[in-house]
């Protein structure tokens, strides 16, 4: 039954490939080991619901006493009481053939789907509305081509099954239908042991026991008298029994006991034994070793029956039983394992004793031929790999026609493949051969051979299509399951190509793994390449490969040259079977022997730029699903390259917006420094010049003003006006001089220059401004500049525009970053985004901005309206080498 039971931690979520692989097996492993076909059929209700999430399921089993479709009471169900009604209704109605869902069923041996049962007039059990049951499926189960059984479903959403799912439930289907084969076979089994049981409690049977250490042997009274002996006289030895033993078994005797003793191996055999009268009776002789606890041999012992008149009887049972127990473990090896290779092996070792075959065949049809992928024989030349026709000899007209064949005698030989007796040098006289058969198709063909005319008979040819069911379903799991695997490659490969034109844009990267995955995912791939075509002159340049070292320049496609070239042409995918055959080959081709050639175009959004190229050693070697493969991976390179021929693009543009940003800033260094020389002379020529020049006038009317008369009292009063005015125009000199280029900052460096700025601007303003300050040895003249003008306009604009209390300026060295931070507690204001854009409008944050770049340092601003502002310039910090 199903496991509620989960994983805690999961390394990822399953596809739904691989949850159907997990149903398959599930379901087959289910039906292979339940005991009873009840038991399968609610296993198989239980695991297809909870995986469709259908809510319903019910079985119909075909009664032969009602001939019709009734009701096997075997449900699946999410909520039983909410269905009472129609489960009643549906155990109370047979459906006989023609009639309703499932007699339509019954009549044609097809599935049926029904999207709306409440629209249905064939859906003859009306359900009520309020049950939320829409859609209806009802699947048959077949035996010996009849309608023994069907399986039928009922589902919340007018949603059929996917192709997959409905290719496993036929696939179960099929299943049961064995299972149902099985279990009547085993019905029938069980009814003559019973019987057996029944007769073996009439009839007498002895038993014996041999004490190894002492040589000592006890016979029951029965066995006395199954072997005509008087228990009284004749006392039992080993060499005494032999004495008795038919000279024609006496050999096989010997080597069974032998074995039992010296092997622990348990024996059951027949052989015919002489009684002193001379009547010769036939043994049915069974027994075992005993072991002590070391495991060495102590005693035999077993059972002895007379089966004289019960013989033929029960060796016809004893055959069924082998049979049927070879079929039973054939078909837990199908459940159990994928291997074909090893499933092949054990069907023909099983059924080659079970039906006295010199050799058993298996043909599977591949590449347009019958191969024999597996043989089991002795002394016979071993068929395995010989290749023939499907049009020719007994296992191509079976293949073509479906049908088995049973042939002895003239009938055999005649109709035999010529080419397959030679190559095997063994001419049968008789020969059993059926179809495999998968999904309605021919697969393949299994035989039997033997030189005897009348080694075979009709049991034994349904037995070999029993195996051969068997091994169809095996194939056909394991082509299912290397579908389904080839998939998930494939879609791994495709998320690794997809993860990695999301992590990179190096072409050369992106096109090597590619092909690495079409190396690892396509089976018969010895090389793979990727061309693309050169502007210049149209030339195919193989770009990555894989498998094959070669020089690019012996691929070098000229334009419309090779496969490669009529691809780019006209596009679509070519496949070539035999490359060497085509004219359009290119002598790289033939020197690498390329058989196989597969060749997709790479194409952008406009137009075709490359190909894909696969190649192979082995005629034939690539198949539709190649095809449909390689050129979703065409399409994954054309968008890997065209990205990659982007980002180019975009990063030469980016490259040379760099290098114009590079100049431009050059250009305003050199600007500034220009207009840095500038204010210096105008500085030097207003302290030197035009402050002398005023000094000396301020002293020449201070000497005229002490010469004129007390009466002329008017006139000094006006001559002290102009020296007041002259002292203030010397001062706001100095001030004009001052800021255009502070004197400190070159002779004192910037901790100096910048406190010197603070006590001026609080001397003039009567506003604190607290400096804290850092020396900085050997900054650069341009770093410590920008870091200055940077003060001077943020004061600037805190006094302007903050109406603060109180400023504060903060130089601080961080590792190898200075941070000159100017804070204030004014009215603050609404940041702009300096990533986006500058501002529209006010210089004094551009300037500052323009000013640390050229010492590669930025701006940080923080601030908030009613909260004050925080201006802060971070620039490297790179001392000068002197």
């Amino acid at each position: 039954m199903p496991s509620d039971n989960t994983s805690a931690s999961l390394p990822h979520t399953p596809s739904r490939e691989q949850r159907l692989l997990e149903l398959l097996q599930n379901l087959s492993l289910a039906v292979a080991k339940d005991e009873s076909i009840k038991a399968a059929f609610g296993d198989a209700l239980t695991y297809i619901c909870q995986f469709m999430g259908w809510p319903l399921g019910h079985v119909y089993i075909w009664s032969q006493a009602a001939q019709a479709l009734v009701s096997s009471h075997i449900w699946y169900m999410d909520d039983a009481s909410a269905i009472v009604p129609f489960r009643e209704l549906s155990e109370a109605t047979q459906f006989h053939r023609g009639e309703g869902t499932l007699g339509m069923v019954w009549d044609t041996g097809e599935a049926i789907s029904i999207l709306d049962i409440a629209k249905s007039d064939v859906f003859v059990r009306k359900m009520p509305a309020e049950e939320g049951v829409r859609a209806y499926f009802a699947f048959p189960i077949l035996v010996s081509g009849q309608v023994m059984a069907v399986l039928e479903f009922f589902s919340p959403e007018s949603v059929p099954p996917d192709p997959d799912m409905i290719s496993v439930i036929n696939h179960v289907s099929a299943l049961l239908g064995l299972a149902m084969q099985r279990h009547q076979m085993i019905d029938r089994l069980q009814t003559s042991e019973s019987q057996l049981a029944e007769a073996q409690r009439t009839a007498h049977v002895g038993h014996w026991e041999w004490n190894l250490t002492r040589d000592e042997i006890f016979w029951s009274s029965e066995l006395y008298h199954i072997y005509g002996m008087d228990e009284q006289t004749f006392s039992p030895t080993y060499d005494r029994f032999l004495e008795h033993v038919h000279p024609d078994d006496l050999e096989y005797v010997q080597h069974k006991v032998r074995d039992a003793y010296e092997n622990g191996r348990s024996f059951d055999y027949f052989h015919r034994f002489i009684r002193t009268n001379g009547d010769v009776r036939v043994i049915h002789a069974r027994g075992r070793a005993v072991l002590d606890q070391v495991g060495k041999i102590i005693k035999l012992h077993g059972t002895v029956q007379d089966i004289t008149e019960q013989k033929e009887t029960e060796i016809k049972l004893a055959q069924s039983v082998r049979q049927l127990s070879a079929l039973m473990e054939i078909g837990q090896a199908i459940a159990a394992t994928l291997d074909l290779e090893q499933i092949s092996h054990l069907v023909l070792t099983l059924v080659r004793p079970l039906i006295n075959a010199e050799a058993v065949i298996l043909f599977l049809y591949k590449d347009e031929m019958l191969e024999v992928v597996a043989f089991e024989g002795s002394n016979i030349r071993d068929m395995h790999g010989l290749r023939v026709p499907p049009n020719i000899g007994i296992a191509g007209e079976v293949w073509q026609t479906s049908e088995p064949l049973f042939l002895a005698g003239e009938a055999c030989t005649s109709r035999l493949s010529k080419e397959l007796a030679d190559k095997a040098s063994y001419t049968p006289q008789a020969m059993l051969a059926v179809p495999l058969r998968w999904r309605n198709h021919s697969v393949g063909v299994l035989e039997a051979i033997h030189q005897n005319p009348t080694a075979f008979t009709e049991d034994d040819l349904r037995l070999l299509e029993m195996a051969a069911a068997w091994t169809a379903i095996a194939i056909g799991n394991a082509r299912q399951y290397e579908q389904l695997q080839r998939r998930l490659s494939e879609q791994d490969a495709l998320v690794t190509i997809s993860n990695a034109l999301t992590e990179t844009l190096e072409l050369s990267e992106l096109l090597a793994l590619i092909v690495a995955q079409i190396q690892r995912i396509i089976a018969k791939a010895d090389w793979t390449a990727i061309h693309l075509q050169q502007s210049r002159d149209g030339e195919l340049e193989m770009v990555a490969s894989a498998g094959l070292e070669v020089d690019p320049e012996d691929y070098l496609i000229q334009a419309g040259q090779g496969i490669a070239g009529d691809v780019l042409t006209n596009g679509g995918v070519m496949n070539v079977a035999d490359l060497q055959l085509d004219p359009r080959r290119l002598p790289i081709d033939v020197e690498i022997k390329t058989r196989s050639l597969l060749v997709a175009p790479i194409e952008s959004r406009v137009r075709r730029i490359g190909t894909i190229s696969v190649q192979s050693m082995i005629p034939g070697g690539f198949k539709a699903e190649d095809e449909r493969l390689l050129t979703v991976l065409g399409v994954q390179a054309g968008m890997a390259i065209e990205n990659a021929r982007l980002f180019a693009v975009q990063r030469r543009a980016r490259e040379r917006a760099e290098r114009q940003r590079e100049r431009m800033r050059h250009m305003a260094r050199r600007v500034v420094e220009a207009q840095e020389e500038e204010r210096v002379r105008i500085a030097r020529e207003l302290h030197d010049e035009s402050g002398q020049s005023l000094t000396s006038l301020k002293i020449s009317l201070d000497l005229i003003r002490s010469v004129i008369p007390e009466e002329l009292a008017d006139v000094r009063q006006s001559l002290s006006d102009v020296l007041n005015l002259t002292d203030q125009t010397i001062n706001n000199l100095r001030l004009l001089s001052h800021n255009l280029r502070p004197p400190g900052l070159d002779v004192y460096g910037l901790d100096a220059a910048l406190e010197g700025l603070c006590q001026d601007i609080q001397a003039h303003t009567a506003i604190p401004v607290i400096y804290s300050g850092a020396e900085l040895p050997d900054l650069p003249d341009l770093s410590a500049l920008g870091l200055y003008r940077f003060a001077q306009e943020a004061l600037t604009n805190a006094l302007k525009h903050a109406k603060p209390t109180e400023i504060r300026v903060d130089l601080s060295l961080d590792s190898d970053t200075i941070l000159l931070k100017v804070t204030d507690d004014g009215v603050g204001f609404v940041p702009p985004n300096m990533e986006l854009s500058l501002p529209s409008e006010g210089a004094g944050l551009v300037g500052m901005v323009e000013r640390l770049e050229m010492a590669n340092g930025r701006l940080l601003i923080d601030s908030t309206p009613g909260a004050g502002s925080q201006l802060t310039a971070v620039v490297p910090y790179t001392p000068e080498e002197k």
